[in-house]
């Protein structure tokens, strides 16, 4: 059993999984560096998160992230009834501007809360420089930063499972099966899977390039689960950081 502490807990509810942790409240450092206990289930695994909920403290402040809809939310929301004295949990919806980053969405709530949080994560971790936050999950997301704060707009596309799962369901021939990066595949599970691989990178670095022209100075950063499949490919520097949108969440607990 955790001690007894005004611990924040964090839960980033995305396509697929449910990640969570419990932080040690700080006004300097990262979520990373303030992390008491953390893990993550896939969404239809929710309801069973009670056993591993009750043996934490009930936490002092909840953020959430979710982006996985209504039904989600009201599973979540059931898991949580572990802590009767719980406060009721902040569900981030994107805003004008929060945490020194100003929102330039046409409506600032129709962003994904996960790629606000992101935002707020890189903001935070890479201080006052422009940046390409990247973050690899169900989609990729790419979006943009200036050195003063604003974000300046970004793309989705299909990430690397995404990219995998419609070649399989749009032909007729091509195999369900895990294949391997290579240069020169020479089987289809093999060419499969570096061709994702090679979109994904592609697609990054092209933006990247596009961003460098107008923004001399700007750096890559790199989350999300499926960035261990897309760094190796890439040809231009960036940081890794294990859980952006986490981060993001962290610093916003810390102004509530």
């Amino acid at each position: 059993m955790v001690p007894e502490r005004n611990y924040v807990l964090l839960i980033d509810v995305g396509n697929t999984f449910f990640k969570w942790g419990l932080y040690r409240p700080s006004a300097t450092g990262s979520a990373r560096e303030n992390r008491v206990e953390s893990g993550h289930a896939l969404l239809e695994e929710i309801p069973s998160l009670h056993v591993q909920f009750a043996k934490l403290p009930t936490p002092a402040s909840i953020v959430i992230s979710n982006v996985a809809g209504t039904r989600v939310r009201a599973t979540t929301i059931r898991a949580l009834e572990v802590w009767p004295d719980a406060p009721p949990p902040y569900w981030l919806v994107p805003q004008d501007a929060q945490c020194g980053v100003v929102n330039s969405y046409r409506n600032p709530a129709q962003l994904g809360s996960d790629r606000w949080a992101a935002l707020i994560g890189a903001r935070h971790l890479l201080g006052a420089v422009p940046a390409m936050v990247v973050v690899c999950g169900t989609a990729t997301t790419i979006d943009f930063l200036s050195g003063d704060g604003m974000f300046k707009g970004g793309v989705i596309l299909p990430g690397v499972g995404l990219m995998l799962r419609s070649l399989h369901e749009g032909t007729a021939a091509l195999p369900d099966a895990s294949g391997d990066f290579f240069a020169y595949p020479t089987q289809t599970a093999d060419a499969i899977a570096s061709g994702c691989q090679h979109a994904q990178a592609g697609a990054i670095e092209r933006m990247f390039a596009n961003e460098k022209r107008a923004a001399p100075e700007v750096v890559c950063v790199l989350s999300g689960g499926a960035a261990g499949a897309v760094a190796p490919r890439l040809a231009i520097p960036f940081t890794a950081i294990d859980n952006l949108v986490i981060e993001g969440l962290y610093v916003i607990g810390q102004t509530l």
